[in-house]
């Protein structure tokens, strides 16, 4: 394989968003609500069960822009 199809495959496995598994029980957890402050999306994620409280919270930095 050619160093330049290398690179998009990695960078395409690279962006791909994780599954997010519920810590308290391992079921799926869904995006439930996000907020964007001081260059970083702070993105909160809730079970799926109804029975579990289980949540996460993510951050992740904006992307910075060229001058």
């Amino acid at each position: 394989m050619e160093s330049s199809n290398t690179s998009s495959v990695m960078g395409a496995i690279l962006h791909v968003d994780i599954e997010r598994l519920c810590p308290e029980c391992g079921a799926t957890m869904v995006e439930f609500d996000r907020l964007t402050e001081d260059g970083a999306v702070f993105i909160w994620y809730a079970c799926t069960q109804e029975d579990c409280t289980g949540q996460w919270l993510s951050k992740k930095a904006l992307r910075m822009r060229g001058a």
